[in-house]
C-alpha cells in the first residue's frame, strides 16, 4: 500500500511551530523514511519542496525507486515553473487538472494520509478528506475509509473540534511507536 504525505513546503515551520528541533531535522527525516519503508510500498506527494519532499527522497534512497508525485499538468494560471526542477526525482503522474484539482484529489490517492505539519496548502488537502469520505464514497465506497494521521511533533496545536467532528478516522500521534500502534489497529485499510 502507498501512503500520501502532506505538510508544509517551509521546513522551518517544524521547529518554529512544532517540537522538531532544527538540529535534529535530518535525523527526523531519515527516521521517517525508515519507518515508512517498513510499512508502505511507496509514498505519494506533490513535487514541491519541503518536509514531505525530504522524507520522500530519503524513502527513495532506501527503496531505490522514485516516490510518486502528482502534478497539475493543466494549470495555466499559477503554473508549475516553481516545481519543475523537482520532476526528475519522482515517478511523475498528471492529476488531469490544475492546482485546485491537485489540492482536492491528493488525499484520495491512498487510504492512509500522514500529515507532517500544517500550512495553508496542507489544510486544504486534509480538508478535502471530508468530501472524499462523505460524497466521494457514494461513487467509490473505499473513500469512506481514508485515515488521517497527524504528527503532533510537527504542529503548534490540534485542529479545531469541527474537523474531528466532520472527518472520520482522524488521529494524532507523537512518536513512531504510537503511529505503528494506530496503523496496526486500523487494519481496515489493509497494511
Amino acid at each position: 500500500m502507498d501512503c500520501v504525505l502532506i505538510g508544509p513546503s517551509d521546513v522551518s515551520s517544524l521547529w518554529r511551530f512544532g517540537s522538531v528541533k532544527k538540529i535534529n531535522y535530518l535525523k527526523f527525516v531519515k527516521e521517517y523514511a525508515s519507518f515508512l519503508f517498513r510499512h508502505f510500498s511507496n509514498v505519494i506527494v506533490t513535487p514541491d519542496d519541503g518536509v514531505c519532499a525530504d522524507v520522500a527522497q530519503a524513502f527513495s534512497n532506501l527503496t531505490k525507486k522514485k516516490p510518486i508525485a502528482f502534478y497539475p499538468d493543466k494549470d495555466f494560471f499559477y503554473g508549475t515553473q516553481h516545481v519543475e526542477k523537482n520532476y526528475s526525482k519522482y515517478d511523475l503522474k498528471p492529476i488531469e487538472g490544475d492546482w485546485y484539482k491537485l489540492n482536492a484529489d491528493l488525499t484520495k490517492k491512498s487510504l492512509c494520509v500522514i500529515c507532517l505539519g500544517f500550512s495553508p496548502g496542507a489544510l486544504i488537502e486534509l480538508s478535502y478528506i471530508k468530501y472524499h469520505q462523505k460524497y466521494g464514497s457514494l461513487h467509490d465506497s473505499s473513500l469512506s475509509n481514508i485515515h488521517l494521521f497527524i504528527d503532533s511533533r510537527c504542529i503548534e496545536s490540534k485542529l479545531p473540534s469541527v474537523f474531528k467532528e466532520q472527518i472520520k478516522n482522524m488521529y494524532y500521534f507523537s512518536s513512531f511507536s504510537c503511529l505503528e500502534k494506530l496503523l496496526t489497529k486500523k487494519k481496515a485499510f489493509s497494511l
